[in-house]
């Protein structure tokens, strides 16, 4: 039998698990296989396995259920039939999809040293067969089957083809931010750690400042929009047959506003944002949260955070900050929530890295068994500086790179693509123990739909240690999470992404969308000239977002938040053009005025009609932010961004009724104010 092979290069790990292998060339690069992450070693072979007929899926000794309803499904979504379960006596991690069930099991070689998360998929002409090292291969290797069946069925079947594959790094964890406002309902973090779990991630985290419903203190969250310890528990149980842990998270230091705000902790501030540290009550504080969440999150790391303590040294500890330094008040604080969750929750503590490197001399201070969370989000060539003091000092550490999507519109696809694969590099190559890939809901004005491309990019490069290439991801990834059978959705991000940089737009945040730029300030030339280049990029790409929903057989709901983000970055452009032609209308319409009325008539009606346009282009965006918003997350906060929505609607109602006072104007046959007394003057 005739085979192609395809090999990823991968980096040697401290943990001695991934060896490193001679490459011919990139698997991904040159594979017609479209999956994700791409597996290290991949031999395509001449022959099809059919999907059609009775199939039988043999291994189900009871613990596999998972795995069939899997394989069951993405069998019917590709309107196949449902296979037949039989057991697989003493074959423990594996399964075998067949029509004719009961022949011998070959045996398979394994690399030296395999990780319970290795795994082998074998699919010939008469049978697929999956086997995982330790259950969790056994977990991964169905996955890779079902974006088989979901991205690459040919003729009826799969390619024939072997693979090899295991990990590169040990954690690979993703989060969701649920204390900035949207605090996601429990379906909607389920399906995070199913489709992470998908894609190969094995540790899920949440962010967390107030947003939780801590019964002994109950004034902290708010009753619409509070994590509840029965969610965090059912979280914790459903993620555990998905491989994926939970790990636990309270900001313990800094950003602690929230819960400082209330008069009944306003003796514990050290500044507005950050709790003090030489007030005995904080510990009392903390070890009460720490109470409510640390029970019922068996992963052995807590994440206590301890970031961006920005005027720690000027409240209540000013006199010892003058004794040891600013630094010496930070790492006795470290030093105590440590012990605290050391002796009393059997917890071993992650932390911030930013702020202790500010403080390098104390660095030792710290506890060693202390894991290292380094952060860092611009588009750097290099991340060492972040990572090479920790590992230089002996602390295992976690490289923390960031989808991009804080504050903004949509994520900053370009900017985290960089971010996130220098980053797991970098972090791979010192040995990292593992990858947070981060999201951030810092104004409140987020979904979570658009973050998947960001999501996806990293259990890649934390699955391969960043050896594959994003040109080819975008190729592979609308295949696997929609199923659909071109590349819209890549071909869409990769318009999307060079949305951010263009002039006027600032960034793509959410405050640019915010701005009165009807008619926008400055030249008209280059605000024309701006809009019309934004158009020219975001039209196309939701000509390809919106095929990629016609061709989706999963996961098409994700597609409306990329949608609604994109749609809002064509309102900008579309009100931008409209708001400089309703200026040179009304202009116009103003010299005719008392010279030409039925002219400046219908001018002003011409004018008003744009105006009523663009309001409600912006109150249908509005009530599909909000449609969007309760499917995810709970009510909490909704209105902090429709509140947003209802000052622009009110904006253009107010717009159109001036112009409405206008037309009046002109047919009692008085003069027209002036441009610039509407808001419509124009340089």
């Amino acid at each position: 039998m005739s085979c192609r092979r395809y090999t990823l290069a991968t980096v040697p790990l401290f943990l001695g698990f991934v060896a490193a292998l001679a490459a011919a060339g990139r698997a991904e690069e040159s594979s017609p296989l479209r999956l994700v992450p791409f597996p290290k070693r991949v031999e395509l072979q001449e022959g099809t396995f059919p999907l059609s007929g009775k199939l039988v899926l043999e291994g189900l000794d009871g613990k596999e259920g998972l795995l069939a309803a899997m394989i069951g499904p993405e069998l019917r979504r590709a309107g196949l039939p449902m296979p037949q379960l039989r057991p697989l006596d003493e074959q423990p991690y594996c399964l075998r999809l067949s029509a004719k069930p009961g022949a011998p099991m070959p045996e398979f070689p394994t690399r030296e040293r395999p990780t319970e998360e290795d795994y082998a998929l074998e699919v010939g002409p008469a049978a697929v067969i999956c086997r995982g090292t330790g259950r969790p291969g056994l977990f991964y290797a169905v996955q890779t089957l079902c974006q088989l069946i979901r991205a690459n069925r040919r003729d009826g079947g799969l390619p024939c083809v072997t693979i090899r594959d295991w990990p590169s790094i040990r954690w690979r964890c993703f989060q969701d931010d649920l204390t900035r406002g949207p605090s996601s309902t429990l379906d909607t973090l389920k399906r995070e750690v199913a489709l992470g779990a998908g894609l190969k991630m094995n540790l899920f985290t949440y962010y967390m400042e107030y947003q939780y419903a801590f019964k002994k203190h109950p004034l902290i969250g708010p009753k619409d929009g509070s994590l509840t310890p029965e969610d965090l528990a059912a979280l914790v149980g459903y993620a555990k047959p998905f491989h994926v842990d939970v790990m636990g998270n309270q900001q313990s230091f800094g950003h602690f506003g929230r819960i400082l705000q209330h008069k009944e902790y306003a003796s514990l501030r050290e500044t507005p944002d950050i709790l003090c540290p030489v007030n005995e009550e904080s510990y009392r504080l903390l070890d009460d949260l720490y109470a409510e969440v640390c029970p019922i999150v068996p992963f052995e790391m807590f994440n206590v955070c301890c970031d961006e303590t920005w005027g720690l040294g000027t409240g209540p500890s000013k006199a010892l900050a003058e004794k040891i330094g600013v630094g010496g008040v930070y790492v006795r604080h470290i030093r105590r929530i440590h012990d605290l969750l050391r002796d009393k929750y059997q917890k071993r503590m992650m932390m911030w890295g930013d702020i202790i490197l500010q403080h390098p001399d104390k660095l030792e201070q710290t506890p060693k068994d202390t894991v290292m969370l380094t952060w860092g989000y611009e588009p750097q060539d290099s991340f060492d500086n972040r990572i090479t003091p920790f590992a230089r000092s002996g602390y295992e550490f976690f490289v923390c790179p960031g989808i991009s999507n804080w504050s903004r519109i949509m994520p900053d696809f370009g900017a985290a693509t960089t971010n996130i694969r220098n980053f797991v590099r970098d972090g791979a190559k010192q040995g990292a123990l593992g990858v947070l890939n981060t999201a951030w809901e810092d104004d409140g004005e987020s979904l979570h739909g658009y973050n998947w491309h960001g999501h996806a990019w990293g259990a890649e490069c934390a699955w391969n240690a960043s050896t594959t290439t994003p040109d080819d991801f975008n190729r592979r990834i609308g295949a696997v999470l929609f199923g659909e059978q071109g590349d819209h959705f890549g071909r869409a991000i990769e318009l999307l992404s060079q949305t951010h940089r263009l002039p006027e737009m600032q960034g793509m945040h959410n405050s640019r969308f915010w701005q009165p730029d009807f008619p926008p300030p400055g030249d008209v030339a280059t605000a024309r000239a701006s809009a019309t280049k934004l158009l020219q990029l975001v039209r196309p790409a939701i000509e390809h977002l919106e095929a990629c929903k016609r061709g989706a057989t999963a996961n098409a709901d994700l597609l409306d938040c990329f949608l609604l983000g994109a749609k809002r970055m064509e309102l900008i452009g579309q009100r931008m053009l409209d708001g400089l032609q309703v200026a040179e209308v009304y202009t116009e319409a103003h010299q005719l005025a008392g010279k030409d009325k039925e002219k400046a008539l219908s001018l002003l009606a011409k004018a008003e009609k744009l105006v009523r346009t663009n309001r409600d282009a912006h109150e249908a965006l509005g009530q599909e932010f909000s449609r969007l918003w309760l499917a995810e997350s709970k009510p909490y906060a909704l209105d902090w961004t429709m509140r947003r929505y209802a000052d622009m609607v009110k904006r253009y109602d107010d717009l159109a009724g001036r112009l409405a006072d206008a037309r009046k104007k002109a047919e009692a046959g008085d003069p027209l104010p002036r441009p610039e007394e509407l808001g419509l003057a124009t340089r």
